[in-house]
């Protein structure tokens, strides 16, 4: 009997060696031709002449200068002016005890690309397909694909059901469309001088990258992520290595590739802690450029992964004994500790009365880093629960904005493109449809109400709305649908969809409306995310 179960056991393995082997010559392709990224070249057209368009003076003599700070899955739970307990966050408290605190606002997707391309263009991010994450690797073959299914622990990260990946030639196309017009390219006509400092993960190849998209000036890195501090063994430095696939994967590439550190597109040798060597760019760009209206967009890729910290904030947390948590709290602090030092700079140059700053987050928490939950909200990244999508949002404007208010009413992240775009005195073209609101009528108190009724969310087999106070979260290929009312249960525990069909019809009804305009998305996902919550499993788009 053992006989006969090591032959199979020997025959399996051969048949394995013989597969991988004529995959490796003959590739049984997974790539398929359905994701054929195309540029209309009729849109790509107008966008040339519409940015040519002479406008007439600003009104107000010299534009503002616009601060746009974002943080990466930085969650409330660890901002003390959010209720923190775990992390001091004084900079961040100062910045919106001068300014406004958001409580409720949304982002347009639960994780960084997709959430980052609607910041910035102040469109749904799903009206020109950027559905899920772009991705650098797909498996592109049959072999490997069954490798990463069957064979590779992959955690909660459940590769997809079905092998259904773009050619190579298409994943170089990924990214932040280029007939989309984001907002450096408005303000560069208003003659703003423009910096992208940081992170940017809306594509790499050449018809993506900043300096092409209307940056003047770029520092950082292409991609999801690279390594805070090259020198792994520093004694300065304290690494935390989770054990995932995804964080070897992170460790490994290091600062290659898209995520090695770049100024104007040009590959650098960077021996900053990249926390501090963004703020201190976006410092000295500050100082350069003080007597031009000047669109600082500082993406910090802190507080994602992989997990890195200076020893001098790690000693602040001696009595954190989760040493993946204390890595965690201590990177927390680096970033405050930046933010402040760029609010002081500006108070030193004199531009604080003449400079718009926002702070906000991309998408909640990565509670999977197990750093972080974003309690008392449901979920984190990469779910549509409101700990995903329900983010910090901190906006000041010294002498024009009342400091401490708290604003109480939702708003959107695509809000920040169209506060700025009135500002300027920017034009919009009438070619496209715009998502974001002017948010300075509600906050001088010269216009009442809800800048929003409704805010959408989708992405593969998940749609979500928000429409008054109910909100209601669908898988349609899993199966499951929730609803919840979001002013008695705000941290979505009692499921009412039954309990009141009537509201889940009428919901499922507008976002159908939203829903018929979209593009298709121009890339599949590649994986779903496992979370149990409750006892329940769900699987969100990843």
């Amino acid at each position: 009997m053992n006989r006969i179960r090591r032959h199979n056991n020997l025959y399996i393995g051969m048949m394995f060696i013989v597969i991988m082997a004529f995959g490796c010559v003959f590739p049984f392709t997974t790539a398929s031709y359905k994701w054929n990224i195309k540029y209309d070249k009729n849109k790509l057209a107008f966008k040339k002449k519409f940015l040519q368009k002479a406008l007439p003076p600003c009104s107000a003599g010299r534009p503002p200068n616009i601060l746009l700070i974002v943080v990466d899955d930085l969650g409330k739970s660890e901002i003390s002016c959010y209720g923190s307990t775990t992390v001091n966050t004084p900079h961040l408290d100062q910045l919106a005890a001068e300014g406004i605190r958001f409580n409720d606002c949304y982002v347009t997707a639960p994780v960084c690309a997709p959430s980052r391309a609607a910041l910035l263009t102040g469109r749904y991010n799903e009206r020109y397909g950027f559905e899920t994450q772009p991705m650098e690797i797909y498996p592109n073959n049959l072999p490997s694909y069954w490798i990463g299914k069957y064979l590779m622990n992959t955690g909660e990260f459940v590769l997809d059901e079905k092998p259904r990946f773009p050619p190579e030639w298409q994943i170089q196309k990924q990214g932040l469309l280029p007939t989309e017009i984001n907002l450096a390219e408005f303000l560069k006509m208003r003659s703003y001088s423009t910096a992208c400092i940081g992170k940017w993960h809306l594509g790499y190849s050449k018809d993506h990258i900043p300096n092409n998209r209307g940056f003047d000036y770029q520092y950082g890195f292409y991609g999801a992520f690279s390594l805070y501090s090259e020198k792994r063994k520093d004694p300065n430095m304290v690494n935390y290595i989770q054990d995932s696939y995804s964080a070897k994967h992170q460790w490994k590439k290091g600062r290659k590739e898209t995520s090695a550190i770049r100024r104007n597109d040009k590959i650098i040798k960077e021996k900053r802690y990249l926390t501090d060597a963004i703020k201190d760019e976006a410092i000295s760009y500050m100082a350069i450029h003080k007597k031009e209206p000047f669109f600082l967009y500082v993406a910090f890729n802190a507080v994602h992964v992989p997990f890195q910290a200076p020893r001098y904030y790690y000693e602040i947390y001696d009595d954190v004994k989760d040493e993946n948590k204390r890595v965690y709290y201590a990177m927390v602090s680096a970033l405050d500790d930046a933010v402040g030092e760029m609010m002081e700079k500006l108070r030193s140059l004199g531009l604080e009365n003449n400079t718009i700053i926002y702070l906000i987050s991309d998408n909640g928490g990565a509670a999977y880093t197990r750093a972080t939950d974003n309690k008392p909200y449901k979920g984190g990244k990469l779910t549509m629960f409101e700990g995903g999508v329900n983010v910090p949002f901190l906006m000041k404007w010294e002498g024009r904005l009342k400091a401490g208010t708290i604003y109480k009413n939702p708003v959107s992240s695509m809000d920040i493109f169209m506060t700025t775009i009135k500002l300027a005195e920017c034009e919009l073209p009438d070619d496209r449809v715009y998502d974001g609101t002017d948010l300075m009528p509600y906050l001088t108190g010269s216009k009442e109400g809800m800048p929003h009724e409704q805010f959408y969310w989708k992405a593969d087999h998940i749609k979500a709305m928000r429409m008054g106070d109910w909100k209601y979260i669908q898988s349609i290929r899993d199966g499951w649908i929730e609803l919840y009312n979001l002013r008695e249960d705000r941290y979505e525990s009692i499921d009412l969809h039954e309990i009141k069909p009537e509201e889940l019809v009428r919901l499922k009804e507008v976002f159908e409306i939203w829903n018929k305009d979209l593009m298709p998305p121009l890339w599949p996902r590649i994986m779903d995310y496992k979370i149990i919550i409750g006892g329940k499993e769900y699987l969100f788009p990843a």
